[in-house]
């Protein structure tokens, strides 16, 4: 193994390294930073948000089967969500709904 092979691999492994020691260093900071604290509860929204929002780009209301799957879906795992307050299962309800209502029914 020549010189610079050596030294790149050495490289790697020294930033792979800080990069796993840096978040328990930093915890105490981190856990202090009241930005960090306003991501972590309105970050999962805006994620959630955006995902809809991608999902549906493609779906066209004006002809047959109108989003009427899509709406369903959205607004039982809404319903779900609302009187369970647990979100994987109101997600994984949504999902198997959704599958089986594109793949059986439409």
């Amino acid at each position: 193994m020549n010189q610079q092979a050596l030294m790149v691999i050495l490289t790697i492994s020294a930033v792979t390294m800080a990069l796993r020691v840096v978040p328990f260093v930093a915890l105490d900071v981190l856990r202090e930073n009241l930005y960090l604290r306003y991501l972590g509860r309105v970050m999962p929204v805006g994620v959630m948000t955006l995902l809809v929002a991608y999902s549906l780009r493609e779906t066209d209301f004006l002809t047959f089967p109108y989003g009427i799957p899509e709406i369903g879906i959205a607004v039982a795992s809404g319903l779900l969500y609302w009187k369970t307050k647990a979100s994987l299962l109101s997600i994984g309800t949504g999902l198997i709904a959704y599958v089986l209502l594109a793949s059986f029914v439409l």
